[in-house]
C-alpha cells in the first residue's frame, strides 16, 4: 500500500512539472511569434519616388521632361507634378501614371519667369524638389 502511494505520488509530481515545463514552452513559442510579427511588419518596402529634369534653365513655355523612378507605387498610380507657389505645392496642370517598371515620365510648359521649383507626388509620397530657371 505504501509503495502504491509512493507510486502516485511521484506521478502527480511528474505530471505538474510537465504541465508547467509546457506552459514554459508554449509562452516562448508565443513570445517568438509575437516578435516574428513585428519583424515582418517592419519590413514592408517604405513608398519612394525620385525625380529629374532634362533641364536647368530653359525659355518661357518650353517643354520641360521629368522622369523618375519608384518604390513601393504600384502600376498604373497617378503622379502629379506640383510647383511651389507662394510657399505652398501647387497641382500644375500635368499628370501621368507609373508605368510597369516602376518608372514615369512627364512634361511641362511654364511661362512663370524665374526659378521655379517642381516635384511630383504619387501614392502620398512625394519627391525631393528640382529648381527650374525660366528666362524670356
Amino acid at each position: 500500500m505504501r509503495t502504491q502511494f509512493v507510486r502516485r505520488t511521484a506521478a502527480a509530481f511528474a505530471g505538474v512539472a510537465l504541465a508547467a515545463a509546457g506552459l514554459g514552452v508554449a509562452g516562448a513559442l508565443q513570445a517568438n511569434a509575437a516578435t516574428t510579427t513585428t519583424t515582418a511588419s517592419a519590413s514592408i518596402a517604405a513608398k519612394s519616388i525620385t525625380i529629374k529634369s532634362d533641364k536647368t534653365t530653359a525659355k518661357a513655355w518650353t517643354k520641360v521632361s521629368f522622369t523618375g523612378k519608384t518604390s513601393g507605387i504600384a502600376k498604373n498610380t497617378v503622379v502629379q507634378v506640383q510647383r511651389l507657389q507662394n510657399g505652398k505645392w501647387v497641382n500644375f496642370p500635368a499628370t501621368t501614371k507609373v508605368t510597369s517598371r516602376a518608372t514615369y515620365s512627364v512634361w511641362v510648359q511654364s511661362g512663370r519667369v524665374g526659378v521655379n521649383k517642381f516635384r511630383v507626388v504619387a501614392a502620398n509620397t512625394a519627391s525631393a524638389p528640382v529648381s527650374v530657371t525660366i528666362t524670356k
